[in-house]
């Protein structure tokens, strides 16, 4: 009976290390997306560049207009937008070629590094907005 108890706690404890794994690898899939495709003008900081590039860090856009950002990153933007009460009037480009999968990865990366790490975005979330785009 200790042995089928012991082997009971084994296998949770690895389940628990197995998922685990999958999420942290979730995360560092995010982080290299964002690095390959947005850091060159919001910064690995996400502080943005001052006056031109407005920051993810900290940013009040994020939440206000989460039901926009899988198309934001999709489709890209143009046009001046408020961020923290400034505003910025720099084109952002798109890209195309990011699967759904890939913009949620970079979507929950920006709230996990830069904003509430307590949110998550889903993948049937990215899914409806990226089908709603204008």
């Amino acid at each position: 009976m200790l042995l089928y108890r012991t082997l009971q706690v084994v296998c949770v404890l690895g389940l628990g290390a197995v998922l685990a794994g999958c999420f942290t690898e979730r995360g560092k899939e995010g982080k290299l997306l964002y690095g390959r495709h947005c850091s060159s003008c919001h910064l690995e900081n996400g502080e943005g560049l001052r006056g031109v590039i407005p920051p993810l860090a900290d940013s009040d856009y994020l939440d206000k207009h989460r039901e926009e950002l899988a198309c934001l990153i999709r489709n890209g933007l143009d046009g001046p937008i408020q961020v923290n009460g400034r505003i910025y009037n720099q084109a952002m480009p798109g890209n195309r070629s990011l699967s759904e999968a890939d913009i949620t990865n970079i979507l929950n990366y920006l709230h996990q590094e830069f904003k509430s790490p307590a949110t998550r975005v889903s993948l049937a979330e990215v899914k409806r907005q990226l089908q709603n785009c204008p």
